[in-house]
């Protein structure tokens, strides 16, 4: 896409989609689900503002590295990077049951506090990128 604020907007609208189903989540009980989702949708927020900044593509999926990469520009990220760090232990462990300790699977193991923490986290980096795209 040769419009990078059109572009931006696309992937910010997909995170807010991906951040209403990881609350959706989190209210339903699937607390995997939740982080899973919150960890998709910081992902999402974050590429939005790097095609902002005229990245062409992306093919980062850590959010400690992804806001790395927008505190090139944004010093306001700064005060993100611990919380948003901690969302990338949900990239694999909350999906495959060969990233939990036998005999769990992720659907069993993840608890509340995890999948609510982690949707504050989500909403923390989605209200940051928002506010740098809108």
């Amino acid at each position: 896409m040769k419009n990078p604020k059109q572009n931006s907007e696309r992937w910010l609208k997909e995170a807010e989609s991906t951040f209403r189903q990881a609350k959706r989540n989190c209210e339903e009980r699937a607390y995997n689900l939740a982080c899973f989702l919150a960890e998709q949708a910081s992902q999402k927020a974050l590429k939005a503002v790097l095609y902002l900044d005229g990245a062409r593509f992306i093919n980062i999926h850590s959010i400690r590295e992804l806001l790395n990469e927008a505190l090139k520009k944004h010093g306001e990220f700064l005060e993100l990077v611990e919380a948003g760090t901690k969302l990338d232990q949900y990239y694999l462990s909350t999906r495959y049951p060969d990233a939990v300790p036998e005999p769990a699977v992720p659907s069993e193991i993840f608890v509340k506090s995890q999948a609510e923490e982690a949707v504050e986290i989500a909403g923390k980096i989605f209200e940051a990128c928002r506010q740098l795209i809108i």
